[in-house]
Protein backbone atom coordinates (compact mmCIF):
# COMPACT_ATOMS: atom_id res chain seq x y z
CA UNK A 1 0.00 0.00 0.00
CA UNK A 2 2.84 2.39 0.85
CA UNK A 3 4.40 1.73 -2.56
CA UNK A 4 1.14 2.61 -4.32
CA UNK A 5 0.79 5.86 -2.38
CA UNK A 6 4.41 6.77 -3.06
CA UNK A 7 3.99 6.07 -6.79
CA UNK A 8 0.78 8.13 -6.89
CA UNK A 9 2.45 11.10 -5.20
CA UNK A 10 5.43 10.83 -7.55
CA UNK A 11 3.08 10.79 -10.55
CA UNK A 12 1.18 13.86 -9.28
CA UNK A 13 4.39 15.82 -8.66
CA UNK A 14 5.72 14.86 -12.10
CA UNK A 15 2.44 15.88 -13.78
CA UNK A 16 2.37 19.27 -12.04
CA UNK A 17 6.01 19.85 -12.92
CA UNK A 18 5.35 19.03 -16.59
CA UNK A 19 2.41 21.46 -16.64
CA UNK A 20 4.52 24.27 -15.15
CA UNK A 21 7.25 23.67 -17.74
CA UNK A 22 4.74 24.53 -20.49
CA UNK A 23 4.87 28.15 -19.27
CA UNK A 24 8.65 28.28 -19.51
CA UNK A 25 10.09 30.47 -22.26
CA UNK A 26 10.27 33.93 -23.76
CA UNK A 27 6.81 35.28 -24.64
CA UNK A 28 6.06 38.40 -26.71
CA UNK A 29 2.90 40.18 -27.80
CA UNK A 30 2.19 42.59 -30.64
CA UNK A 31 -0.39 44.24 -28.34
CA UNK A 32 2.09 45.58 -25.76
CA UNK A 33 5.74 46.56 -25.45
CA UNK A 34 6.09 44.25 -22.43
CA UNK A 35 7.62 40.83 -22.96
CA UNK A 36 7.39 38.00 -20.44
CA UNK A 37 10.24 35.68 -19.47
CA UNK A 38 9.16 32.61 -17.50
CA UNK A 39 11.78 30.29 -16.10
CA UNK A 40 11.18 26.97 -14.34
CA UNK A 41 13.60 25.53 -11.80
CA UNK A 42 13.02 21.77 -11.90
CA UNK A 43 15.04 21.20 -8.70
CA UNK A 44 12.58 23.06 -6.49
CA UNK A 45 9.68 23.15 -9.02
CA UNK A 46 9.36 26.96 -8.91
CA UNK A 47 8.53 29.42 -11.65
CA UNK A 48 9.95 32.92 -11.94
CA UNK A 49 8.14 35.51 -14.03
CA UNK A 50 9.68 38.76 -15.23
CA UNK A 51 7.84 41.24 -17.43
CA UNK A 52 10.00 43.83 -19.11
CA UNK A 53 9.94 46.45 -21.81
CA UNK A 54 12.91 47.48 -23.91
CA UNK A 55 10.86 50.46 -25.10
CA UNK A 56 10.10 51.76 -21.58
CA UNK A 57 13.31 50.38 -20.04
CA UNK A 58 11.37 48.79 -17.19
CA UNK A 59 11.32 45.45 -15.38
CA UNK A 60 8.28 44.28 -13.42
CA UNK A 61 8.47 41.36 -10.99
CA UNK A 62 5.37 39.25 -10.64
CA UNK A 63 4.40 37.24 -7.57
CA UNK A 64 2.69 33.92 -8.25
CA UNK A 65 -0.56 33.53 -6.35
CA UNK A 66 -2.00 30.36 -7.85
CA UNK A 67 -1.13 27.65 -10.37
CA UNK A 68 -3.09 24.78 -11.85
CA UNK A 69 -2.89 22.74 -15.05
CA UNK A 70 -2.86 25.37 -17.81
CA UNK A 71 -3.38 28.51 -15.69
CA UNK A 72 -1.09 30.70 -13.69
CA UNK A 73 -2.27 33.71 -11.66
CA UNK A 74 0.14 36.47 -10.63
CA UNK A 75 0.08 39.86 -8.94
CA UNK A 76 2.35 42.67 -10.03
CA UNK A 77 2.88 46.16 -8.69
CA UNK A 78 5.01 48.79 -10.37
CA UNK A 79 6.94 51.75 -9.06
CA UNK A 80 4.40 53.90 -10.92
CA UNK A 81 1.64 52.82 -8.48
CA UNK A 82 -0.27 50.54 -10.82
CA UNK A 83 -1.20 47.02 -9.83
CA UNK A 84 -2.46 44.07 -11.82
CA UNK A 85 -3.85 40.63 -11.30
CA UNK A 86 -2.78 38.61 -14.32
CA UNK A 87 -4.22 35.23 -15.27
CA UNK A 88 -2.02 33.45 -17.83
CA UNK A 89 -3.64 30.59 -19.72
CA UNK A 90 -1.74 28.23 -22.02
CA UNK A 91 -3.71 27.75 -25.25
CA UNK A 92 -1.15 25.50 -26.95
CA UNK A 93 2.64 25.08 -27.02
CA UNK A 94 3.19 28.50 -28.66
CA UNK A 95 0.17 30.64 -27.63
CA UNK A 96 -0.65 32.02 -24.17
CA UNK A 97 -3.45 34.41 -23.16
CA UNK A 98 -3.03 36.94 -20.36
CA UNK A 99 -6.15 38.42 -18.78
CA UNK A 100 -5.17 41.60 -16.90
CA UNK A 101 -7.40 43.23 -14.30
CA UNK A 102 -6.65 46.11 -11.97
CA UNK A 103 -5.19 49.40 -13.17
CA UNK A 104 -6.16 48.23 -16.67
CA UNK A 105 -8.54 45.53 -17.85
CA UNK A 106 -7.62 43.78 -21.08
CA UNK A 107 -6.66 40.44 -22.56
CA UNK A 108 -3.37 40.01 -24.39
CA UNK A 109 -2.20 37.20 -26.64
CA UNK A 110 1.43 36.14 -26.25
CA UNK A 111 3.46 34.00 -28.61
CA UNK A 112 6.40 31.92 -27.49
CA UNK A 113 9.64 32.96 -29.13
CA UNK A 114 11.77 30.17 -27.64
CA UNK A 115 12.12 27.96 -24.55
Amino acid sequence: MKNKITLLLLFIVTSVSAQLERFEGFWYSNETSYNVLITHNSHNDLLTIDSFSFENNTLVKESIKHTNNNELTTVSMSEDDWSLLIKYTIINDTIMKAALTGSITTTLTYKKLFN
